[in-house]
């Protein structure tokens, strides 16, 4: 199986769809409502005409009319006896109007129309199915007749359709086509005519049989309308292809940017991690006296009798380890300076037997100190 039957096989069912729904209906109904709105010169020019001439069998001879769009003129009268003056005709008409198609009419008292109502599933092989319905419908079997099926309704409900079989008997239209003579060459189709006129829009004439000659206009607007669509598809291709370039490059300019706030953002975070150290640092000077200032401080009220073996300051708290004649007057005399707090003998005082002198160690809270803040704020805690 060729792979485009494959693929209309598969197309099918969106086909089908497509027909149950009311959009050809509207597109058919738009299209005809913008090529109305044209001039009869811009619609010659683009193609969109549809022209005929078509041969009827009459009593007085073969009569020929010229169609375009819906609108049908006499061209004239020609017997049907004459085969000289017949191919002389068909010679003008391939010479001067040879794209245009040549269509046989046939009264619609010669066919049989019986109506038939089919399941929708059978659409896409339903000449296949009339082929079984010509037995039945007509007295007619199917190698008697040219038959064309003309679909009235779709019911969307029920999943039915309503399908006319057109038959002409196979005798009658061989007897028409022999009667054409020399314009039976190149026939492109067989329609049915109305009492009213109108055509039914069917072909009877067999697919052997068919012209496959087509308006030459027909065919450079159809390659003009391809070409139209190639160059809009590849415009718009392109324009898709330069906005992604430009949407890759925005992304690449914003990662960077991104890039760069960041390492702003971390440099400035640094920064003021720094600044409030440095800030944190310098407060806490300002608050609390300075090593110096609180050890001459102690130098001046710690009397000659007692001298330090070590000092330390540390986070705020002050160790004295020393010896002294009275340990105890120690805390007296260090409690009025205003740099540091709470000078407090920790542990026993013991007489150190070689000096005389008592062995003591003592703490203190420099003011203004993390430890002092923490010793002001122990009792409202504790409440």
């Amino acid at each position: 199986m060729a792979a485009t039957d494959t693929l209309f096989q598969a197309m099918e069912p969106l086909r089908l769809r497509y027909l149950d729904s009311p959009l050809p209906g509207w597109l058919r109904v738009a299209g005809e409502t913008v090529l109305a709105m044209l001039p009869d010169s811009l619609r010659r020019q683009l193609g969109v005409r549809h022209r005929r001439l078509l041969m009827s069998l009459e009593a007085d001879g073969l009569q020929l009319r010229a169609q375009m769009d819906e609108r049908t003129h006499l061209v004239g009268v020609l017997p049907v006896d004459d085969s000289l003056l017949l191919e002389q005709l068909r010679e003008l008409l391939d010479h001067n109007a040879g794209n245009v198609p040549r269509w046989l009419v046939v009264d619609a008292g010669q066919t049989l129309r019986p109506v038939i109502s089919v399941p929708a599933s059978a659409e896409a092989r339903l000449r296949e199915v009339m082929l079984h319905e010509i037995d039945r419908q007509t007295p007619f079997s199917h190698d008697q007749v040219s038959f064309e099926p003309r679909i009235l309704s779709r019911d969307a409900q029920t999943r039915q359709l309503r399908v006319e079989l057109v038959v002409l008997p196979r005798a009658r239209l061989d007897a028409a086509i022999a009667l054409l003579g020399p314009l039976a060459t190149g026939l492109a189709g067989v329609d049915v005519v109305n009492p009213d006129g109108s055509r039914l829009g069917v072909n009877l004439l067999p697919l052997a049989g068919r012209s496959a000659r087509q308006d030459r206009s027909r065919n450079v607007n159809r390659w003009l309308a391809l070409i139209t669509v190639a160059a809009l598809f590849g415009a718009m291709w392109v324009i898709l292809s330069n906005r992604s370039a430009e949407l890759e490059a925005t992304t690449v300019r914003v990662d960077a940017a991104k890039a760069k706030a960041r390492e702003v953002r971390i440099l400035r975070n640094s920064l003021k991690g720094s600044a409030d150290a440095a800030n944190f640092l310098a407060r806490l000077s300002a608050r609390q006296p300075t090593t110096l200032e609180v050890l001459a401080d102690m130098t001046q009220r710690i009397p000659d009798s007692t001298y330090l073996e070590k000092i330390a300051i540390n986070d705020g708290n002050i160790v004295l380890i020393g010896q002294s004649q009275r340990a105890a007057d120690l805390v007296g005399l260090l409690g009025g300076s205003t740099l540091f707090k709470t000078p407090t003998l920790t542990g026993s005082v013991q007489t150190d037997p070689r000096t005389g002198k008592e062995r003591f160690t003592l703490t203190a809270v420099v003011t203004g100190s993390n430890r002092d803040k923490e010793a002001a704020d122990a009792p409202a805690r504790k409440r």
